[in-house]
């Protein structure tokens, strides 16, 4: 603290005040930036009291100048955070060199990264999907100790839904399984639940009432279709993980669905995909395919949601991260007639959805830790998931921005998409590393279905077979 003048009695005077806890880490800052103490001789005082940050500790260390590598999904996640490197230079004096990659790509990059013995990145961003692979594989830095230092605040665990941070934060790596005391990420950058967005205008035009079921949905779809536009939509591309998690799963555990029996720790982990649940599920999509458009059979995600945007389709489930968008009157041509409900289904089960969403963590091989967390602290700020959301209609995680009146007034699918959201479940195969081919595999069999090479059923039993073979060979399925 070299820059501290130890013959100023107001400059004594206030860090004795910190230090007696007569005044707060954000009140001694203030007046240390009064009397001109540097963010290096504000950050040696804050650690010397016990009262610093990550931010803190970044600044007595001098690492203004320093890097922070930083790896995220490019679903929208990285628009919000190039927007603010420039001001995360300017307040935290960090450099922050992004990376954002499609899920594949960003999978293997983190699978390559976090193995080496010197990582590529300092956050990175990890799908739920794969947290029981890579922070179950003890890949990622405990983050107890940084949140016992967050500031004031920043509203975690409080603000966020239960069941999120079971999926997306807590874990427990002895039991190998989900929850627990120990947190591993921060809910962020988006999270992820499934909605159904409809055209107000088409459904009071044909005198419908919104679908409370999926048998209900068919029915409406195929009112709907005429005109020149698709009475619904949906991700049915062959292999498309969203098609399984989007689109069957949706209808599956909105009928009451149950996907597995047994667990993985007891070798008995069971698929359930020839249940008469699962059969259903998937011939209402089969059925929803002759009411959609003629190249749905080759739409993801991204294509469902333009050909909506765009005004030629009145129906679909989707990712309200991916969709929220088409409220933006600047690039949706419906933006004004758009209706945003919970899925459809079946009794208590309505409404229940696949929980997706992400956490940011700093991997154990990260170089610059300390700036890691600063710029998750940053990143997972309540002032930042507000900006991210409102400017690019990404789903949130905090619960204060689901329900926030004023962004429910500018982006009115929000307060749905937080009760989905609080509602959604999560997926029984995630606790085990093969997630995504178990998906993949349900997904390439079912497009068979969907386009008329094999029935429902013999679908589902192909995807049964499948599942059951992969699950053998992971050690999971005696």
């Amino acid at each position: 603290m070299s820059d501290l003048n130890s013959s100023d009695n107001a400059t004594k005077g206030v860090i004795e005040q910190l230090v007696s806890g007569q005044i707060t880490r954000d009140q001694f800052i203030k007046r240390a930036g009064i009397l001109g103490i540097s963010a290096a001789g504000i950050g040696g005082v804050l650690v010397g009291a016990g009262r610093a940050t990550a931010a803190d500790r970044v600044a007595a260390r001098g690492l203004a100048g320093g890097t922070v590598n930083m790896l995220v999904a490019a679903e929208g996640d990285e628009k919000g955070v190039k927007d603010k490197i420039a001001e995360i230079k300017k307040s935290l004096g960090i450099d922050v060199k992004l990376t954002a990659l499609p899920v594949g790509p960003l999978i293997e990059k983190t699978n390559q990264s976090v193995k080496a013995s010197s990582g590529t990145f300092d956050v990175i961003e990890v799908l739920g999907f794969t947290v029981s692979a890579f922070v179950g594989g003890g890949f990622f830095e405990k983050l107890n100790p940084y949140l016992a230092s967050a500031p004031a605040g920043f509203g975690y665990p409080a603000d966020y839904p239960a069941g999120a941070l079971e999926y997306v934060s807590n874990y427990d790596t002895t039991k190998q399984q989900f929850g627990g005391k120990d947190v591993y990420l921060i809910p962020g950058l988006h999270g992820g639940a499934v909605v159904l967005f409809y055209r107000k205008d088409l459904l009071k035009a044909a005198g419908l009432e919104v679908p409370k079921t999926w048998a209900q949905y068919v029915a409406a779809a195929k009112k709907l279709n005429t005109g020149g536009v698709a009475g619904n939509s949906m991700i049915a591309k062959s292999g498309d993980v969203s098609m399984f998690l989007v689109d069957f799963y949706s209808r599956f555990a909105g009928t009451g669905g149950k996907l597995m029996s047994g667990s993985s720790q007891q070798k008995n982990f069971t698929p359930r995909l020839t249940s008469p649940e699962a059969v259903a599920a998937l011939q209402n999509m089969v059925d929803c395919v002759q009411y959609a458009s003629p190249g749905v059979l080759q739409y993801d995600f991204t294509a469902s949601s333009d050909a909506f945007s765009a005004g030629k389709t009145a129906m679909m489930a989707m990712w309200s991260t991916i969709a929220g968008p088409v409220f933006n009157a600047k690039t949706s041509k419906i933006a004004s007639t758009v209706g945003v409900s919970t899925t459809p289904g079946t009794g208590a089960a309505a409404g229940r959805v696949v929980r997706g969403g992400w956490g940011i963590g700093i991997p154990k091989n990260a170089k610059n830790k300390d700036g890691a967390w600063a710029v998750i602290g940053y990143l997972t700020s309540k002032e930042f998931e507000k900006y991210q959301t409102r400017t690019y209609q990404t789903d949130p995680n905090r619960l204060s921005t689901f329900f926030d009146p004023a962004m429910n007034k500018a982006l009115p699918y929000l307060s749905v998409a937080g009760k989905a959201f609080q509602k959604a479940q999560r997926l029984d195969i995630a606790s085990v590393p093969e997630t995504f081919e178990l998906i993949g595999a349900a997904a390439e069999e079912f497009a068979g279905a969907l386009g008329g090479s094999t029935t429902a059923a013999g679908a589902c039993k192909k995807a049964n077979d499948r599942w059951t073979e992969i699950l053998k060979k992971g050690g999971h399925l005696a």
